[in-house]
């Protein structure tokens, strides 16, 4: 199979097993420009499946969110509007792209933009639209006709055979506009070394090749790169060619994933410390049982409302960090 960035094919395995499933998988570098991804691909009918019916109950158990997943959720909404706002973008027309269940959408709406999003998974669209009364349509990127301002895709990329919705991002974004992407970061110290490879993750990023994803479109503004990585893109005024990484940046990955392992995710990853926190997680979220849905988030926003008037920092506090899945 080619490679779906650069269309060489000189792709080398460096996985076979799926993290979750235990079951056959298979996952190749490219030896033209570092893009991890699986080889062969899914079919598109077979991830539109998947996604709609039974991707959430594979991977969160459900059908629709519980409180935990609710409160995960709503602090990593919180520090994304948060990520937005300490670079500048403080308002505008948002669509967020893979909304789940709307808790950024509802956030991000509550701190000032004017947030829609769309979401193809039928029982989390659904429950979005019932319980925060977001717009939020069951569907895909493909059928949304509107401009905007700010388009974001939080751990969307990863799963989409292609990257025509960058291109489509960029059809639908105003002229200066802004796009957010979030996606695990391959290159990353904490994540163990048999929980990375998985079926529902077509591609795997590093900065090199994400930016790449998006060179013939945007602008990268802002990197931070740590257990997920994050790029904040600028709109270009019209489309230019792609910028592959170097042969050295891509010699350089491909060291980097033959390095990781137990010892240094134990130690240089904090993998030691991963019960302790976990177990501290999970009384916080016991907590959660009488509360309503939007009483979560709620309480999450006059939290940060609290700690943001009482720290000036505290905005992009560790403490709203929610723990790597």
């Amino acid at each position: 199979m080619p490679c779906v960035l650069c269309g060489q094919t000189s792709l080398s395995t460096i996985s076979t097993v799926d993290a979750k499933s235990h079951g056959a998988l298979n996952v190749a570098i490219c030896g033209g420009c570092g893009l991890v991804q699986q080889d062969p691909m899914p079919s598109k009918t077979e991830l539109r499946h998947f996604y709609a019916h039974t991707y959430r109950t594979d991977y969160k158990k459900t059908y629709t969110p519980k409180a935990k997943h609710i409160f995960r959720a709503g602090m990593a909404a919180i520090e994304r509007v948060n990520f937005l706002q300490s670079h500048g973008v403080h308002g505008g027309k948002l669509l967020d792209v893979g909304a789940g269940g709307g808790e950024f959408v509802y956030i991000s709406k509550t701190r000032g933009y004017d947030s829609k999003g769309i979401e193809p998974n039928i029982g989390y669209s659904e429950f979005a639209r019932n319980q925060y009364g977001v717009e939020i349509k069951t569907g895909e990127l493909c059928e949304t006709r509107e401009t905007y301002d700010i388009i974001t895709m939080f751990h969307v990329l990863e799963h989409m055979p292609n990257f025509e919705s960058i291109r489509m991002a960029w059809s639908m974004l105003n002229e200066g506009g802004s796009l957010f992407i979030e996606v695990p970061n391959i290159e990353t110290n904490d994540a163990s070394p048999h929980n990375i490879y998985f079926k529902a993750h077509l591609f795997y990023f590093n900065r090199a090749t994400l930016s790449a994803c998006a060179s013939k479109y945007f602008d990268p503004l802002v990197i931070e790169a740590r257990s997920n990585l994050r790029i904040l893109f600028k709109r270009k005024g019209r489309q230019s060619h792609i910028t592959l990484p170097t042969q050295d940046t891509v010699s350089s990955l491909a060291l980097r994933l033959r390095q990781k392992g137990w010892f240094e995710y134990l130690i240089a990853g904090g993998g030691m410390y991963k019960l302790f926190s976990k177990l501290n997680q999970r009384v916080r979220e016991s907590r959660l049982k009488n509360k309503s849905h939007l009483e979560i988030l709620n309480s999450l926003l006059y939290l940060d409302a609290e700690q943001a008037s009482t720290y000036p920092s505290a905005s992009s506090d560790a403490s709203l960090r929610p723990a790597r899945g």
